[in-house]
């Protein structure tokens, strides 16, 4: 499929193992990200991240003794897990595949499933198919972990000086995408969504916020005052009218 090999393209060229670490901006996410793991996950449970990336959300989980099986799309993405795994051999099984067509376990195994990276390719026919692999893995009362890219922050950071890319804006508020390998969509989405499939909302989450005012000033705060930028941001986080600041949804569902 033509979507798929864009998506490889693009992560063939893009450092995503770097980019939760690059600088204090884009350290909000993992930082959020892992303290609703830290506190919601249950202890030695059996995770699958199936948008695992490089691995780093599967090995910092496997560190603190999960039970985790790692697998992406992108065979470079895979071919980096691998190498880790050789120097850290901590991840129970690793694999190229689809979350959308995943077979490779029974039904119900998992208590977790990560789907971390899918829904900014996806369109809305294809996130069902993810839902519903992820839930065939998925135990009953289990956590189903989302994360999307929010339109409206989306279009807000492309927006070029002087409203010069208006028409291409408009566009993409219309369509979701601005014709590359991303698609965008709304946190109403992923209620529609919870209800289509019973799924429990349990928190929905900007995992980073506003991007826009996260410059390079920013980038450049003392580490105190991050701490304190980070608790504030924890703070806020699941506060709804925050959600379209943010550029990155997370969203941890049960199968109830």
């Amino acid at each position: 499929m033509k979507i798929i090999k864009n998506v490889i393209d693009y992560y063939n060229e893009y450092d995503e193992d770097g980019r939760l670490f690059r600088n204090y901006s884009h350290k909000i996410e993992w930082l959020t990200t892992m303290h609703y793991f830290n506190n919601i996950i249950p202890a030695c449970s059996k995770i699958f991240d199936g948008c695992a990336g490089t691995g780093n959300y599967a090995f910092k989980l496997a560190e603190q003794g999960h039970s985790v099986v790692a697998s992406d799309i992108v065979p470079h993405n895979v071919d980096i897990i691998i190498s880790k795994q050789q120097n850290n051999p901590i991840l129970k099984d690793i694999f190229i595949g689809d979350i959308c067509d995943c077979n490779h376990y029974n039904n119900h195994y998992f208590d977790v499933v990560l789907c971390m990276g899918a829904f900014y390719h996806l369109n809305k026919n294809m996130r069902y198919k993810a839902v519903e692999q992820c839930l065939r893995l998925l135990k009953k009362n289990g956590i189903l972990v989302i994360t999307y890219i929010n339109l409206i922050a989306a279009l807000h950071l492309n927006i070029a000086p002087k409203l010069e890319n208006i028409n291409e804006i408009l566009k993409c508020y219309n369509t979701k995408s601005f014709g590359d390998s991303f698609i965008y969509m709304m946190p109403e989405e992923i209620k529609k969504m919870s209800e289509k499939y019973n799924l429990k909302i349990l928190h929905h989450i900007t995992s980073d916020g506003n991007p826009l005012l996260r410059c390079t000033d920013f980038c450049e705060a003392t580490e105190e005052d991050f701490e304190k930028y980070m608790k504030f941001h924890l703070s806020i986080c699941e506060n709804e009218n925050f959600w379209g600041c943010g550029l990155h949804g997370l969203v941890f569902l049960t199968n109830i």
